[in-house]
């Protein structure tokens, strides 16, 4: 009886894990470059070196929902395949595996070269004015009380010389059309997580929607 009971608590426990791994998905978007694409792709190429700045966050002090849609939109713009997207906000972990790298402790051929980093042709700048999860009125016509609606304003700077070459402002609502899984894929990051699966979600991947689409419709 006893081993006929270690079985079965064994046999339990296998099904358990089994059952956790089938459950397990990867989300990948099917627009955005492989690895060796993104790394071979032309310096001086038809497309923009573009990088994004966490937004500002005007509707209140909540600066993880300004960084969480600022992240949002760089993978966004990376997933559409027009941009070549540039890290900035987390730069200073580059430089830090470079300086390492270059210490004398690791193997010279697998080392990072310092000296190599690319510069931004274009500067994306954000802030966020308006974040309602249950929005009236405004300047959005709101059919529901229910609906969620956000406000992205974004400039768009030219790096060489500080100019601001496009100003625009986005609203993204939990009842447009879009599906919002054109190039705002995978889960909300960490900021925006409280409010997936609901129309909040929607009416922020809208938001980010729009504003890549914006983007690559200025044709700089």
């Amino acid at each position: 009886m006893r081993i006929l009971s270690s079985l079965f608590v064994v046999a339990a426990v296998a099904a358990a894990m089994a059952a956790c791994t089938s459950t397990a998905t990867v989300v990948s978007p099917t627009n955005g470059p492989t690895i060796t694409q993104a790394v071979n792709e032309p310096y001086n190429g038809p497309k923009y070196r573009i990088a994004v700045s966490a937004f500002d966050y005007r509707a209140a002090q909540r600066s993880d929902i300004g960084q969480g849609m600022a992240d949002m939109l760089a993978d966004a713009l990376f997933n559409s395949g027009r941009f070549i997207v540039l890290e900035r906000e987390h730069l200073n972990e580059v430089t830090q595996e470079q300086d390492l790298a270059n210490s004398g402790r690791f193997k010279k051929d697998t080392a990072a070269p310092i000296g190599q980093l690319e510069g931004a042709q274009l500067l994306i700048r954000g802030s966020i004015t308006a974040f309602e999860p249950n929005c009236k009125g405004g300047s959005l016509i709101i059919v529901s009380g229910n609906e969620a609606c956000v406000t992205l304003n974004l400039r768009i700077i030219d790096a060489a010389t500080g100019r601001v070459v496009n100003a625009t402002t986005v609203n993204g609502t939990s009842a447009q059309n879009s599906i919002g899984l054109i190039f705002a894929t995978g889960d909300l990051p960490v900021g925006l997580g409280a409010y997936s699966r609901t129309p909040m979600e929607q009416a922020i991947r809208n938001c980010i929607d729009a504003a890549v689409q914006h983007i690559v419709a200025t044709k700089l």
